[in-house]
């Protein structure tokens, strides 16, 4: 059982971050999960170029997760996306012609754009894997007129809005095994919107299905959690993918903490390929006393699978800053 960690912090303080992914990797991880947002390969190339060179160094795979790209995908900050504020006809539409907050995923431009972004990462940093996080679903019906020209049948828009979101994963990981065979490709969903694996496991290019056990946060009961589990494990085995369960090691009050030892041991009943959690998250009561209980418990998971510095990827080469397409030119 591979054990994953989202480091969500700055990486601008080299003694810190050496020290939190000696933590990381002292309680069993074998890799990390870095979000990136739209501004970050602008701004703190060098910041992220030694960052996850020490992640490296620490023999911590590195596992890079888009934040809030086209306002599609969930991140660690609450910023909106550039390109759908620098390009608003690009947002979805519904049927009353009122524009949310997001990108539609089959407008081409903003396709042409990610995949780009996206094969910069890959080709300049040491990453592993990509990993989607709880992206938008299909829960309104897009009625933009480039999804209009697509879908000229009205009554047929909102199957045609599932099956453009398959599309839209299906081009963009095989992307990005068109860049490297080896990288891993991971999609995170909510409980409520695990209906939408059974499309998405229909990708030959996705290799990991997850899902956030999230149960004090939904205001659910911690029993939940096996549900959730074995609900999506038994669907990646079916489907011969693997499965990725997040422990919700955040948002807690004292008087809950007891309770992420049971749910810790109802995501491990579900028996899943990987485990995933926290480092020092947001919004706990006891922020130190949350991590030294969820690294006693991840220190339970047998270690035979770690993965130590033997790693067949090269060091992380020294860059220049991204070209001209990718320097702020303060016009955000």
């Amino acid at each position: 059982m591979d054990i994953t960690v989202a480091y969500f912090h700055p990486l601008f303080h080299p003694e810190m971050v050496k020290r939190d992914f000696e933590q990381i990797r002292a309680a069993g991880a074998n890799s990390i999960v870095y979000a990136v947002h739209e501004e970050e390969e602008q701004r703190w190339g060098k910041d992220l170029e030694r960052g996850l060179r020490q992640a490296q160094d620490a023999g911590l795979k590195i596992i890079l997760s888009l934040g809030r790209y086209g306002n599609l995908f969930a991140g660690p900050s609450h910023m909106p996306s550039w390109y759908t504020f620098r390009h608003p006809q690009s947002r979805v539409q519904d049927r009353h012609g009122r524009h949310h907050g997001m990108t539609c995923y089959n407008h081409e431009p903003f396709r042409s754009w990610l995949l780009g972004e996206i094969e910069f990462y890959l080709k300049n940093y040491p990453i592993s894997g990509l990993l989607i996080d709880e992206p938008r679903g299909p829960e309104i019906t897009c009625y933009c007129p480039v999804c209009r020209a697509l879908c000229p049948d009205i009554t047929d828009l909102e199957h045609f809005r599932r099956r453009s979101m398959v599309d839209f994963f299906g081009e963009l990981f095989e992307s990005v095994k068109r860049i490297n065979s080896r990288i891993t490709t991971t999609i995170v969903l909510l409980p409520q919107d695990l209906e939408l694996m059974e499309e998405l496991a229909t990708i030959p290019e996705l290799d990991t299905m997850g899902c956030h056990l999230f149960w004090q946060l939904l205001g659910e009961d911690v029993a939940k959690v096996e549900e959730w589990g074995r609900k999506l494990v038994e669907l990646t085995r079916r489907q011969e993918k693997r499965s990725q369960l997040w422990l919700q090691n955040y948002n807690l009050r004292e008087a809950e903490e007891p309770e992420l030892e049971v749910a810790f041991k109802k995501l491990c009943s579900a028996d899943p390929d990987e485990i995933a959690c926290y480092y020092y998250w947001r919004n706990n009561e006891r922020p130190e006393q949350v991590w030294e209980t969820t690294r006693g418990l991840l220190r339970r998971i047998p270690r035979k699978q770690l993965f130590w510095r033997q790693s067949t990827l090269p060091r992380v080469p020294a860059i220049a800053l991204p070209d001209e397409k990718h320097v702020d030119t303060g016009s955000k």
